[in-house]
């Protein structure tokens, strides 16, 4: 039986919220075990191949750190066997007692491998404010 659109991006979301309070195991399951998945994490860098993903998915959650955890979709496009979501992550952080209020840009590409949607590539950084000059 083939996972629908919404139950996958539900399941992603649910965690995706996991993984900013230190718990990386339920979106590791949303993957795909390919070696073509990609992530660009906010702390930088990149990763290719599931193996290589999922140790940077175990290292990127034990640094977040953050709370409240919410989407602001902005895009979302599904094809038959593809998807793809441009979203707006708002989390809390503390670090040295001071909360902070992050918001990251994020692109995820799902595929639909053996009936569920499975993350290919995720794209994340900061939302950098708007350049005074540029309109």
């Amino acid at each position: 039986m083939n996972e629908s659109w919404e139950e996958a991006r539900a399941r992603c979301e649910a965690a995706l919220g996991e993984l900013v309070e230190g718990k990386s195991e339920a979106f590791k399951e949303r993957w795909s075990r390919s070696d073509l998945t990609v992530i660009m994490g906010a702390f930088g860098g990149y990763e290719r191949g599931w193996e290589h993903v999922a140790q940077r998915l175990d290292w990127a959650s034990k640094g977040i750190r953050a709370t409240g955890r919410r989407s602001e979709n902005l895009l979302t496009v599904v094809g038959q066997d593809l998807a793809c979501t441009v979203d707006l992550e708002h989390m809390e952080r503390t670090i040295d007692g001071r909360t902070d209020h992050r918001v990251l840009r994020c692109t995820q590409v799902y595929r639909l491998e053996g009936g569920q949607w499975k993350v290919i590539v995720r794209h994340a950084d900061e939302l950098a404010t708007k350049d005074p000059e540029q309109r």
